[in-house]
């Protein structure tokens, strides 16, 4: 059963790979080479249905990610692989249980300090979708980086309806939109649950700007469930 996973991983990495190479993508207000210039850390804050275009295409030459130790997260060993991302396997505690997200925190939180980047699905790994959990802005305090809020926006795409973050697959030849928003100073003094929904309202600044349809469909599932 092992053996069969690994292989449907490696199998979706290679076509998803493929995919990738057809896309043309557009950066959009990037602000990473200003950055690098003045040797300043960052940290890409995505949302957790960007995850696949955003992963694919950072462009850096060593990037790390926090992958849950989940049987999905097994998935995106191989597509990390293929694509210059670390995986540092990790998620929030749940029922009590130690699922290694301190641990992880604490590896990215080295990766970052080397003044090398990573990424965090913000909202992951199980939601709500567009709520930011605090490991971001956690490794942003400890190690001086910016956090960068991104949106990667493929023109045509699959998209998981049942799934709780709506996860995002490109089609081939799309075009991408690789969107930043403002560069957030996590400050020492701020609290964690101001920056976590500073970084929030950026995010969906973004997704309102550039993926309307789909904005639109999470603002109106998160005022269901707050309607009951």
């Amino acid at each position: 059963m092992a053996f069969f996973r690994t292989l449907v991983a490696w199998l979706g990495a290679i076509v998803l790979t493929a995919i990738n190479w057809t896309l043309r993508i557009k950066f959009h207000n990037d602000p990473r080479a200003a950055l690098k210039a003045s040797s300043r850390g960052y940290i890409y804050a995505i949302l957790h249905a960007h995850q696949l275009t955003a992963g694919m295409n950072h462009g850096e030459k060593a990037c790390a990610a926090m992958v849950s130790r989940s049987a999905d997260g097994d998935l995106l060993i191989p597509l990390c692989r293929l694509h210059r991302i670390t995986p540092v396997r990790g998620s929030s505690q749940k029922k009590g249980k130690n699922k290694g997200g301190r641990g992880a925190l604490a590896e990215l939180i080295d990766f970052v300090s080397a003044n090398k980047p990573c990424t965090m699905a913000v909202d992951g790994p199980r939601g709500p979708r567009g709520v930011v959990k605090a490991g971001v802005v956690e490794i942003a305090q400890a190690t001086g980086a910016l956090i960068l809020p991104v949106v990667a926006v493929p023109s045509g795409r699959w998209v998981l309806r049942r799934t709780w973050d709506r996860l995002q697959i490109p089609k081939p030849f799309a075009r991408v939109v690789f969107a930043f928003g403002a560069p957030i100073t996590a400050d020492d003094n701020a609290a964690l649950k101001d920056l976590c929904l500073q970084v929030g309202r950026s995010l969906a600044d973004l997704e309102r700007l550039h993926d309307p349809d789909e904005s639109k469909i999470h603002t109106e599932t998160a005022q269901q469930t707050v309607l009951g």
